[in-house]
């Protein structure tokens, strides 16, 4: 990528799948003497249509995340995400174009979750089905007393400690197999985080239990997703 002025081309898709009327070539400003208008970082502007956009990619080669900040017509259900550069030969391509499907979910309680995923970067995802809280109580430690006189004791046996904590059960409903197993990755990931607090932004570290999943049906191109997680455990008097 080094010296090759690359830029990410942004394409918008219907429910099918298939480009938005408009075609996906940007519109860059010109100058009155056909001189293009040029950002302070040497990139173009463009224009951007109800089918495309341009967004100029700058810093050096490496691992880069791109923030897609646009308001979507209610026709765009997916939109083309590209690497591309230009030269002389004219237009060519650095990466696969990858197909996003826009989620346009409103926030209902909803559970938003990243974690590293295999390329070492982070993956985000937000569950936006009834979740399911439940409550772990265990690990109850129990001293049997002496017992001198049965007319004034309250019991014979007395609990000393516990261990309690909350889990969450995360769900998402008819997700395609791409979708699922787009999202394996999350259960065997290092590090799952969920999102508590968002101005400011803060995340806090969670744990996945481990189980053995099932996944899918072969036969079936739809299926539910669902995962298990412990959250901060509770303080208990200990002794």
């Amino acid at each position: 990528m080094a010296g090759l002025q690359p830029y990410c081309l942004l394409t918008l898709l219907d429910i099918n799948r298939n480009p938005l009327p408009g075609g996906s070539q940007p519109d860059y400003l010109q100058n009155e003497d056909d001189s293009w208008i040029l950002n302070e970082d040497g990139s173009k502007f463009s224009i951007g249509n109800q089918t495309s956009f341009i967004m100029p990619l700058t810093g050096p080669a490496g691992l880069h995340r791109l923030m897609v900040n646009a308001n979507f017509p209610a026709v765009a259900y997916y939109f083309n995400i590209q690497i591309r550069y230009d030269d002389e030969n004219g237009s060519h391509s650095l990466t696969k174009a990858q197909t996003v499907r826009i989620d346009d979910a409103v926030d209902d309680n909803s559970v938003y979750l990243r974690w590293i995923g295999l390329s070492g970067s982070w993956n985000y995802y937000r569950f936006v089905f009834n979740q399911e809280i439940s409550l772990d109580v265990q690990n109850a430690v129990i001293i049997k007393n002496f017992v001198q006189n049965w007319q004034t004791q309250e019991g014979i046996e007395e609990v000393i400690s516990k261990s309690a904590g909350q889990k969450m059960k995360v769900m998402a409903e008819d997700l395609s197999v791409n979708d699922i197993r787009g999202l394996q990755s999350i259960k065997y990931s290092p590090k799952v985080q969920m999102l508590v607090n968002k101005n400011p932004v803060r995340w806090q570290t969670i744990v996945i239990n481990t189980a053995t999943y099932s996944e899918y049906e072969t036969r079936n191109g739809q299926a539910p997703f669902s995962i298990t997680f412990n959250m901060p455990s509770i303080n208990i008097q200990t002794q």
